[in-house]
């Protein structure tokens, strides 16, 4: 498994994997598939763009298929800036109990 920060060009697999798990575990996301399956692909790729204050880390099979993902955002405050939040973690369901959650925590 190798686990890295996403790329522009990385969008498509972030929205497939994002879709499966919308809907094969929509109880854990805060959005919906409706919403999602319409997002255009530039707006994938903005929510994959690296930033000073945002990343994605993606876990990619040898095959190169994307089996997990998390976001981390940077806390914007003077005083909280060294802090972070994670969002979005997932993975697929027929990865999991491999320590991929793991490793994507991590990083």
């Amino acid at each position: 498994m190798k686990i890295r920060v996403l790329h522009e060009s990385d969008a498509s697999l972030y929205q497939e994997l994002r879709l499966q798990g919308l809907q094969t575990d929509a109880y854990a996301f805060g959005s919906t598939y409706e919403r999602e399956a319409s997002f255009s692909m530039e707006t994938m790729m903005e929510r994959v763009k690296l930033s000073k204050d945002k990343f994605v880390l993606g876990a990619f099979e040898a095959s190169g298929k994307l089996a997990g993902i998390v976001t981390f955002v940077r806390e914007v405050g003077t005083k909280t800036a060294h802090k972070g939040n994670v969002f979005g973690m997932y993975v697929s369901s027929d990865m999991r109990g491999k320590g991929i959650g793991r490793q994507l925590m991590q990083g």
